[in-house]
């Protein structure tokens, strides 16, 4: 008599949130599930604050949260069960690696159909599994059939070379792209689940918390899978017998860096300790019927470039215009910063024209003003405000032009047409933030990334779904889109979007604290971060069941300061 085979291996990685995924995890329990209860275990080690001790007051606390997650999913899971079976849910008391290494707790992982990993903090959860009984245990039941699930810190888990965090509190989004800035355990001492994904990395809260950067550093690193798996909050992708994401379901997007097949990882740089890495293969994946295999680096939607040769010839100045300087953030960079450096050196000591795109009492032509100081000679207008005003200055006394603005939603682009008039004469010009923004043929038309949560949601996460992102006609400078502020407030969306419904025309990501630099002799990046460019003149492009934005090898580039902007 023949042993039934178990079926593959099924990992569901979750990048935060609970309620939104609950069904397409207990889809695929229900799928596999034998007898007439359904049993699954809900596993909270990322509560805790120390996996060697906690107190009982905190340990309470963890069992009372936990809890209520147990209690939720054992409601979605009665209200969504077939008819004739019934649900058991579980939690296992496990915050501490003596919980771990108590027998007593093996029983909850004897054969359930289903773990849930909760969220909170992965190191901690990770030193109170590695190399227990326990995760012994857990391992058993994922070869068995079980499928094991995880949000948030328990998707990190799920990467066998895991990224805990960032290095240090003095490292976030803003400069995510600095050498040393990402923590990743992937030795015999520290590691994610014995069982995890070996061919990629993966991260959680993607698109939500601006993650991007901290995962194409983690990817630049020796040792390790150089193709990353990134899922957005309340998003999830099914990850079969350890290489195939397919699958996904919830509200959002997750993305796939692949660093290996063009020799990005291999040949990224550290130059002045930022991140210069060309050719990651770019993808997206939403809901509906889309895969991509970490084996062979194929996305189903179509087959890999021949080729990483591009061109980036659309960043040249036309003929007799001035250099053109764009940035985000300048008004929080000290004067002596290489990016103000620029502008005062082409202003060559005469009149700085700034033109702020903001009305006069919102406090940016004062913080303009208040750095430029006495020492330099500086004119302000407000178009906004005084349309009239700006359209009879006569500009010839200026030496250069500063524009600037927070808010590109405000912005009217035809009142702003002698910009590009005395700029093709030869002026040197400078755009900081919204006004980078329509220096391009197309921009996003949106204000700053908001506080609010449900908001910044629909700013940051639902920029991604199709009709998430208002894109008007820019000035026109150059054929190609600029999104300022990339990291530092989170518009990755914002640059994925435009490159979407623009893919004929090169898309680029501004830091703050780095400028392109376009003059007649070329494109550099200059400062003290890194450019970001998207590339989808050569990508596949689809659209998820959610409206979510599908594409397939796309290029990301990352320049580090001093580097020219061209093929590599």
């Amino acid at each position: 008599m023949m042993t039934a085979q178990p079926p593959e291996p099924l990992l569901i990685a979750i990048g935060g949130g609970y309620t939104d995924t609950y069904d397409g995890f207990l889809a695929a329990v229900f799928a596999r599930a034998g007898g007439d209860t359904v049993n699954i275990t809900v596993l909270p080690p990322a509560y805790s604050s120390s996996a060697e001790r906690i107190g009982d007051d905190e340990r309470g606390l963890n069992m009372q949260d936990a809890e209520h997650r147990r209690a939720q999913l054992e409601e979605a899971c009665t209200r969504r069960v077939p008819a004739g079976r019934a649900c058991r849910v579980r939690l296992a008391p496990v915050f501490t690696r003596a919980d771990a290494e108590n027998p007593a707790n093996l029983a909850f992982f004897d054969a359930p159909d289903g773990v849930f990993v909760l969220g909170g903090d992965q190191s901690i959860a990770m030193q109170v599994l590695m190399d227990t009984p326990l995760e012994t245990a857990l391992a058993a039941a994922y070869a068995r059939g079980a499928v094991i699930a995880g949000t948030s810190a328990g998707l990190a888990v799920q990467s066998r070379a895991m990224i805990a965090g960032y290095a240090g509190d003095e490292n976030g989004p803003a400069n995510a792209l600095n050498e040393g800035a990402v923590l990743l355990w992937n030795d015999s001492i520290r590691r994610g689940l014995s069982f995890g994904v070996t061919r990629a990395i993966l991260e959680q809260h993607f698109w939500e918390r601006a993650r991007a950067g901290r995962l194409l550093n983690a990817l630049a690193q020796p040792g390790v899978p150089h193709v990353g798996l990134g899922v957005d909050g309340y998003t999830a992708v099914q990850v079969r017998g350890g290489t195939r994401l397919e699958g996904v379901f919830g509200l959002y997007t997750a993305a796939v860096f692949d660093a290996e097949t063009f020799g990005a990882a291999e040949k990224a740089a550290y130059p002045g300790g930022l991140l210069d890495m060309r050719n990651v293969l770019f993808h997206t994946l939403a809901p509906g019927d889309f895969s991509y295999d970490l084996d062979t680096r194929r996305f189903s939607l179509a087959a890999p470039p021949d080729s990483a040769e591009r061109d980036f010839s659309a960043l040249a100045l036309p003929d007799g215009a001035g250099p053109l300087l764009l940035t985000g953030g300048l008004p929080a960079l000290p004067l002596d910063h290489p990016v103000w450096a620029r502008l005062l050196e082409w202003a060559g000591g005469g009149k700085i024209l700034v033109i702020v795109l903001a009305p006069p009492d919102d406090g940016l032509g004062e913080r303009i003003s208040a750095q430029l100081g006495e020492a330099i000679s500086a004119d302000f207008v407000f178009p906004l405000a005084d349309p009239e005003t700006f359209a009879g200055l006569d500009l010839s006394p200026y030496t250069a032009l500063l524009m600037t603005g927070e808010d590109a939603s405000l912005i009217e682009v035809s009142t702003l047409a002698r910009i590009n008039e005395t700029w093709r004469a030869g002026k040197p010009l400078a755009l900081d933030d919204a006004a980078a923004a329509v220096a391009g043929a197309f921009y996003a038309a949106h204000p700053p990334t908001p506080d609010e949560a449900a908001e910044r949601e629909a700013a940051v996460q639902g920029s991604l779904i199709q009709g998430g992102t208002t894109v008007r006609p820019g000035l026109g400078l150059l054929e190609a889109t600029f999104t300022p502020r990339l990291m530092a407030d989170n518009r990755w969306g914002r640059l994925v979007a435009l490159a979407y419904a623009h893919p004929d025309r090169l898309a680029f990501g501004l830091n703050d604290g780095a400028a392109l630099e376009i003059t007649a002799a070329g494109a550099r990046v200059t400062g003290t971060n890194s450019l970001i460019a998207l590339d989808l003149r050569g990508a596949a492009l689809a659209l998820g069941t959610n409206g979510g934005l599908v594409i397939a090898n796309g290029w990301l580039d990352v320049f580090a300061p001093g580097t020219l902007v061209q093929d590599a």
